[in-house]
């Protein structure tokens, strides 16, 4: 009958040379074990070796998690610099201070030059849609007014004093 053999105990000089467990020094650079288990304990470690298993390493980093936010809107000049602004799906009001209303979650921008309900999103898992609320001061896509627009990854939208990189995270819809 075969037995295998169980762990093996290696103790190591402070210098992380391997000795006998029961010897009192190291043979390779000199160091003698102090008396007594606490001094042992200080000045030696000891490791378990499983013979044939992998070596260990450290843990694998942790997978971040993904986040909600199908939208965000990066504030890269304005009184905001440099706020972000992030938006799950859904529809929102965004303005000044935009006035509740069924079915619609509200982003308030602490910009003077925004209209109370300055646009609306609609974001999607695919698409996310600006649309202008008949603001006073105008909704721009680069330089361009727009009424509607489908956003898309790097636009630069301004509202008010404030203008906004576009970064998208669009899923398969299910």
């Amino acid at each position: 009958m075969f037995l295998r053999p169980g762990p093996k105990v290696v103790k190591h000089c402070p210098e992380g040379h391997e000795i006998p467990k029961q010897a009192a020094n190291c043979t390779r650079c000199g160091w003698v074990r102090a008396s007594g288990r606490a001094a042992l304990a200080k000045e030696m470690t000891e490791m378990t070796v499983i013979l044939g298993a992998p070596p260990v390493g450290p843990p694998p980093p942790a997978a971040e998690p993904e986040s909600d936010w199908v939208l965000r809107l990066e504030a890269i000049s304005g009184p905001l610099v440099p706020q972000r602004f992030d938006v799950e799906p859904g529809r929102w009001k965004v303005g000044r201070g935009p006035k509740e209303e069924a079915s619609f979650s509200l982003l308030a921008i602490p910009d003077p030059g925004l209209s109370r309900d300055h646009f609306r999103l609609e974001v999607g898992v695919a698409a996310a849609i600006l649309i202008d609320l008949d603001s006073t001061n105008g909704t721009f896509i680069a330089t361009q007014r727009v009424e509607r627009h489908i956003l898309q990854e790097g636009d630069t939208l301004r509202a008010g004093a404030s203008a906004f990189r576009v970064r998208l995270r669009l899923r398969n819809p299910a």
